[in-house]
């Protein structure tokens, strides 16, 4: 040994000599009693405390609000009901990135201690006294859970002492992978967020499985202070918080060097834009009505139903974009002032009983072989009115309420060959006085067939045709196909002067489209709970109201209105499949409509104000309405095969002079097929127009095997017992 290392342990010996002379165990023995004496403390606490805390049946019963998320029928999110925007997901679901950097972050001991970790409680006080102020906190994952559930924010000794009490009941009661659950499903993330799956959503528009490792640490720093680390508004607080939990799950090796690297280098990603899922306002609005009634606010608020409902987000938001166009049009064409764009809305208080002063529109889409509505706008602004105009506001439809004059003719021995006279006349009001009403343009034509009659949408005939099968009649046909609204008892019902709303006259044009039977409209498929039990499920209920002859002709002579009529305006505008439908204008051009239809979609078009004024010179329903008609349509039918209109069997086709209503020969001007049930076709060739007869179909239409079949037999046999007392006596 040198000279200095002798003198180097000579200075060593007494010290050492100290060390042994030491009372360690006094010491560890002190150490070990102020542990236990913690914990007998917390003990204690938790005893006196117990009398203030939740029940054991309440910790038991851990079920925070679970959001209702609403679905259109190809099961795309429509929107969701919540007072806390959760959406439970069980912890085989939650990433392990998320998982790792939780625990590494919050609560390194979180499978070692017993609710409360009081090592990490010491850790986190030498740490606040040596910097003088709180930079770490001594909670564990099982006390957040604690706070969050059944305490509050409040920074006070009662309120942590309960707080650490409740944590060891929590323990007590769940398991670690329980408590790792529901943390991760209840604790908040900011901007409305509760869960972790609602917080993948608000700032990634993404679900929760498909989070990276980068964005899994940005979420999981944002609990500790939701404002201070939002991404949106604090982005740089938001980059320093993620790095600091990605230097957590490097030091636990949670993540290697190089997931470190690439993760720290990402951008945060955060879309600009929270995720919106408040699709088809109006809709929805109706959804949450019938669920409200059905199941109670709390059931919608709270309960986790999911409800599958029947709209198409496609044609929706085509249907949305159609009426737009066309409304905004119409400000420009006549040059009006109060448009949507410089509405000002009232104050909140005044929003719910005034009606915004600007040009309105409603449009609804029917599947008519089920009654499930397909896309339904109630106005051009959920935010400046939750007025539904498509379900709500009752109207006078005008021509468009001819076709039931027009059935109930054809279902009680008239022809579309049939002629009437189109002339002036007067008819006795219900005041004494005659009534001379006019036709649209102040012309007549004398004698015309029914069919030229409803295509030209002619006033003196469909009165007369009224006037001959009764208004009681014609009423009782309008309400066996779907209109629920009050119908008069006077002449003037052939112009549409009873009130209807569009959702209801869109449904019973849906009658016509197949081929007589009416499905009552459907919006909500199914309703489920949180755990998956069925409450609710909705299918069509088909009734026959109509023979399927009757709705046939009526859908040709509709076809005629589409063609050469009123509604031709949407083949110049490029509609070309196979279509039916009719215009409805009311006077001094308050109301326009359009209601039409191809064999699987029938829409129906309202365009107005809601104080009842004109809209402008010459908005009828072909100008004002049938352009966002026709533009919905060929949207909706843009890539989809041609559907043709079927054929009934144990009819004829004909070649009839649309004058005379007769066979047609060569010297007949406008020739029209029209379809007849067999034996009852006309015998005689066109006396007007002599010339020589045009050779005729010769085949008597059997079954179209091509057209989809109607209700099996034992299920018309069933239906038909339970409407036995709705069939009407002619």
């Amino acid at each position: 040994m040198t000279h200095s290392d002798s003198g180097l342990a000579g200075v060593a010996r007494p010290a050492v000599r100290a060390a042994l002379r030491f009372p360690w165990k006094l010491f560890f023995g002190l150490v070990v009693f102020a542990v236990f004496a913690a914990a007998g403390v917390v003990f204690g606490v938790v005893q006196w405390l117990r009398h203030d805390l939740a029940s054991p049946e309440a910790l038991l019963a851990i079920k925070p609000p679970v959001k209702t998320v609403v679905y259109d029928y190809r099961g795309r999110v429509l929107h969701e009901f919540f007072k806390e925007n959760r959406s439970p997901v069980p912890l085989r679901q939650i990433p392990r990135n998320l998982i790792n950097a939780t625990i590494a972050t919050e609560d390194r001991n979180f499978y070692h201690h017993w609710g409360v970790d009081l090592w990490g409680i010491a850790r986190a006080a030498v740490t606040d006294l040596t910097h003088l102020k709180i930079k770490e906190g001594g909670s564990t994952i099982t006390q957040l859970l604690a706070r969050n559930v059944f305490l509050t924010h409040e920074r006070t000794i009662t309120r942590k002492l309960k707080e650490v009490a409740l944590a060891i009941e929590i323990e007590r009661n769940y398991s670690k992978d329980q408590i790792l659950e529901l943390y991760f499903n209840q604790i908040y993330f900011g901007e409305g967020a509760h869960g972790v799956e609602a917080a993948a959503k608000t700032y990634f528009g993404k679900p929760l499985r498909e989070l990276n490792l980068a964005e899994c640490a940005l979420i999981a720093g944002i609990p500790a202070n939701p404002n201070l680390y939002s991404p949106r508004h604090h982005p740089a607080a938001a980059r320093a918080r993620r790095a600091k939990v990605l230097r957590n799950m490097l030091a636990t090796g949670a993540c290697s060097q190089v997931e470190f690297d690439n993760a720290m280098s990402a951008p945060l990603g955060v879309t600009p834009m929270r995720y919106r899922n408040d699709r088809a306002p109006f809709f929805v609005e109706m959804v949450r009505l019938h669920l409200d009634q059905k199941y109670g606010s709390n059931a919608v608020y709270e309960g986790g139903l999911k409800v599958y409902t029947t709209l198409d987000m496609d044609l929706q938001q085509i249907a949305e974009r159609a009426l737009e166009k066309q409304l905004s049009a119409l400000e420009s064409e006549l040059r009006i002032k109060k448009t949507m764009a410089a509405y000002v809305p009232p104050a909140d208080s005044l929003r719910a009983t005034q009606l915004p002063d600007y040009l309105q529109g409603a449009a609804v889409a029917i599947d008519p072989r089920t009654g499930y509505i397909r896309a339904l706008i109630g106005g051009r602004s959920w935010d400046h009115s939750n007025f539904n105009r498509a379900v709500q506001a009752r109207r006078q439809p005008g021509s468009a309420f001819k076709p039931f004059v027009y059935t109930a003719a054809m279902d009680n021995g008239f022809h579309p060959t049939d002629v009437i006279v189109d002339e002036p006349e007067s008819f006795p009001g219900a005041d004494g006085e005659l009534w001379q009403p006019q036709n649209y343009d102040h012309l007549y034509r004398g004698p015309v067939t029914l069919r030229y009659a409803l295509q030209q949408s002619i006033n003196i005939p469909a009165i007369k045709l009224l006037r001959k099968v009764s208004t009681s009649l014609v009423a009782s046909y309008a309400r066996r196909m779907g209109i629920r609204s009050p119908v008069g008892q006077n002449l003037s019902l052939a112009l549409g002067t009873s009130e209807v709303t569009l959702l209801e006259l869109t449904s019973a044009y849906g009658v016509f489209a197949d081929r007589g039977i009416r499905n009552d409209p459907i919006f909500v498929l199914e309703v489920e709970d949180a755990s998956g039990n069925v409450l609710e499920k909705n299918a069509p209920r088909p009734v026959e109201v109509l023979s399927e002859g009757t709705a046939s002709v009526m859908t040709s002579m509709l076809q005629s209105v589409m063609d050469h009529g009123t509604g031709f305006p949407a083949r110049a505008r490029g509609f070309t499949a196979p279509a039916a439908g009719k215009t409805g204008t009311m006077d001094d051009y308050m109301d326009a409509w359009f209601v039409g239809f191809v064999p699987s979609l029938v829409c129906g078009v309202w365009v107005g104000y809601d104080e009842k004024r004109p809209i402008g010179p010459g908005m009828t329903g072909a100008r004002a309405a049938l352009p966002a008609w026709t533009d919905i349509m060929i949207g909706a039918t843009r890539g989809r095969p041609v559907e043709d209109f079927p054929v009934p069997a144990g009819t004829i086709s004909r070649e009839v002079c649309a004058e005379s209503g007769m066979l047609a020969t060569d010297a007949c001007p406008n020739v029209t097929t029209e379809i007849f049930d067999e034996h009852a076709e006309p015998t005689e060739y066109c006396t007007i127009h002599r010339g020589r007869p045009l050779q005729q179909p010769a085949t008597t239409t059997t079954t179209d095997l091509a057209a989809p079949s109607r209700q099996a037999p034992t299920l018309r046999d069933l239906d038909q017992k339970a409407r036995g007392k709705e069939k009407i006596h002619t």
